[in-house]
């Protein structure tokens, strides 16, 4: 045996002269091939100028000092070129990436895309360093779990467990903003599935949880008032805003709305009707009015020839004898009517208005308004030519008061003589904010 069985590195034989040479070249070996530094893989043409101790992995088809030294390790000396041939396991650092490699199946690869298990990690980092806390840490813009699927061997099914120790303890998901918690899910110090909140971090609001034994949801803090859709939204109107007696598909004579008082000498009238067999979509009947068309036109889809429950178009005519004055536009205004019900904590109204003549103001001094569901920070003035416009107001009064005055649910202020077309008014009796297109009709009335 002439030389080493793992590295190759030349024995001295018995009586052999010279064998300084022979050392020295087991000792150049070793200084090669123990801790291997590759300054590149995979090369084909030796450097210039080469650096004495530098090794390199040389690629399948090297020329010039490399020619017939392909896939071997060649390292420079003083006294040339040094070939030696890897075996399979070897590591080696590769300088130009700042990576491990592995030679294996008579080539070398990146070491960790051959590693396929990891077993009994203290700690585990990605892209950033884990903690004795967070003993599992990754910063990376996005993650992915994905099921073995039955053509892999798996079953198609993925599953992510968060196991706590008792019952009394937490198992939560968690959500953050610039480290700072937001949001929690999970079991939270009991067994029922539970969503909380947070503004700061440290204050927290249960916004649902289910019970585990029964399946029932609660919402400790209620449902928001601002959420189209709720289902508290129905009309307790007596004429299901449609200023009529009749609650049928069709409506005879105007009726006044005894719910709306008028204000400083204001009046009511008739402007127009809805009729829903009009020659104006293809029925038989006469044509709309252009206001009541062009209100029709806003509400109804566009591939709809009728919109079908006949209502009324009514008219306020201002005046003014001098109180419930609004000076908000800069010039003094004056209440025209106002919601003569009875006012709960919380209640809520929707029309449908058009200034004919003069200015009308709308004013969020006492309730939330939305117009065309924009909310009015102060207030707005409406005049003919915004057309038909929604509005939307909110009212709550303190926990437990209950009000029976004319607060201004539904806030017009204008001059005598101004005159503002209206329709299809909703009142409920809850919080919540009306979509402009949905165009109540329907009321806690039925109709036959």
């Amino acid at each position: 045996m002439t030389n080493t069985a793992q590295l190759g590195l030349p024995l001295i034989q018995p009586d052999q002269a010279l064998k300084h040479i022979t050392h020295n070249e087991a000792l150049l070996g070793l200084d090669v091939l123990c801790q291997i530094q590759l300054e590149s893989i995979g090369s084909n043409a030796p450097p210039d100028p080469a650096v004495s101790g530098k090794a390199y992995a040389v690629g399948g088809t090297p020329s010039d000092e490399w020619s017939g030294q392909a896939d071997r390790l060649a390292v420079y000396t003083d006294g040339g070129w040094r070939f030696y041939t890897p075996q399979e396991g070897w590591l080696a650092w590769n300088m130009a990436e700042s990576l491990l490699y592995i030679f294996i199946a008579g080539a070398w690869d990146a070491f960790f895309d051959q590693v396929t298990q990891l077993q009994n990690l203290q700690q585990l980092g990605l892209g950033a360093a884990a903690d004795g806390y967070n003993k599992i840490l990754a910063k990376t813009p996005s993650s992915l779990f994905s099921a073995e699927y039955p053509a892999d061997g798996g079953s198609g099914d993925t599953r992510l467990s968060l196991n706590k120790a008792t019952s009394g303890h937490a198992a939560i998901l968690g959500w953050q903003d610039n480290w700072s918690a937001r949001a929690e899910m999970g079991l939270l110090n009991d067994d029922d599935i539970a969503l909380r909140v947070s503004e700061d971090g440290s204050t927290w609001r249960e916004v649902l949880v289910g019970d585990r034994t029964s399946g029932k949801l609660a919402l400790p803090n209620g449902v928001s008032g601002e959420v189209p859709g709720v289902a508290q939204k129905v009309s307790i109107l007596p004429d299901s805003g449609r200023f009529a007696a009749e609650k049928t598909g069709t409506v005879t004579s105007f009726v006044a709305p005894s719910y709306l008082k008028n204000e400083n000498g204001s009046t009511f009238a008739s402007h127009g009707k809805f009729h829903y067999d009009s020659s104006t979509y293809g029925g038989a009947g006469t044509v709309l009015d252009s206001d009541v068309q062009a209100l029709a036109d806003l509400l109804r889809e566009s591939w709809a020839a009728r919109y079908h429950p006949e209502f009324w178009v009514a008219k306020c005519i201002a005046a003014s004898s001098g109180y419930y004055e609004n000076t908000q536009s800069g010039s003094a205004k004056y209440r025209q009517f106002a919601y003569d019900g009875l006012f709960g904590t919380r209640q809520s109204a929707s029309l449908y208005v058009k200034a004919t003549s003069g200015t009308w103001l709308v004013s969020a001094s006492e309730c939330d308004v939305q117009i065309d569901g924009v909310a009015v920070a102060d207030y707005q003035t409406l005049t003919a030519a915004d057309g038909w416009v929604h509005i939307g107001t909110q009212f709550a009064a303190a926990s437990r008061t209950a009000k029976h005055q004319f607060v201004d649910l539904l806030p017009f202020y204008a001059n005598t003589g101004n005159e503002l077309l209206f329709a299809l008014p909703a009142i409920f009796n809850d919080r919540i904010q009306v979509n402009p297109l949905e165009g109540f009709i329907p009321s806690i009335f039925s109709i036959s």
